[in-house]
């Protein structure tokens, strides 16, 4: 008899979670249309997971992000470079996955530093630059980025004093958005 009435009451709360749920979804629509890119941002997870009452839409997930984007919200530039990279919902460009990584990573975001570390490393959407890649890198170790330490430690060994030397200088200059538009 308690298991029925607790099944009760959860489903009871529920139905009132869809409900604001919904009219939630409404207020974001509203303002996101207006123009608020805290608001762009939330509503293009809703549409990238299909929550929220929402149908999943990563075309449409990806068009809210870029608005977000472009206002300068770091989440929505990692998910734009994310986008970008790997082609959801969106036409696969390493370079604009870089460009997008840098908006974040510039805001010191760390798992952006180390997915634009990554493209550093390996030269995709990029010039290969391990100097960079290491910057980056070590950048997002300062913030405990899982494997970030292990990366830069893994190309360090590969580079001579001067190369590592120059590495760690760069890094604290990285944080300016002027290094995104010379990538």
């Amino acid at each position: 008899m308690t298991q029925l009435l607790l099944t009760l009451i959860l489903l009871s709360f529920a139905h009132v979670c869809t409900a604001d749920e919904s009219h939630h979804v409404q207020q974001l629509r509203e303002l996101a249309g207006q123009g608020d890119a805290e608001s762009q941002f939330a509503l293009a997870l809703l549409y990238e997971q299909g929550e929220g009452g929402v149908v999943r839409d990563p075309t449409h997930a990806a068009d809210l992000f870029l608005q977000a984007g472009k206002a300068g919200i770091p989440a929505a530039c990692l998910y734009l470079g994310i986008k970008y990279e790997s082609g959801n919902g969106i036409t696969r460009n390493p370079t604009e996955a870089a460009r997008w990584y840098c908006c974040a990573a510039t805001k010191n975001w760390a798992m952006a530093q180390f997915l634009l570390a990554c493209l550093y490393e390996k030269g995709r959407g990029v010039e290969k630059n391990l100097i960079k890649a290491v910057a980056w890198y070590e950048l997002a170790q300062e913030q405990g980025y899982p494997a970030a330490r292990e990366s830069a430690l893994r190309l360090t060994a590969e580079m001579t004093a001067a190369q590592v030397e120059s590495a760690r200088s760069l890094g604290a200059g990285l944080l300016s958005t002027a290094n995104c538009s010379g990538l």
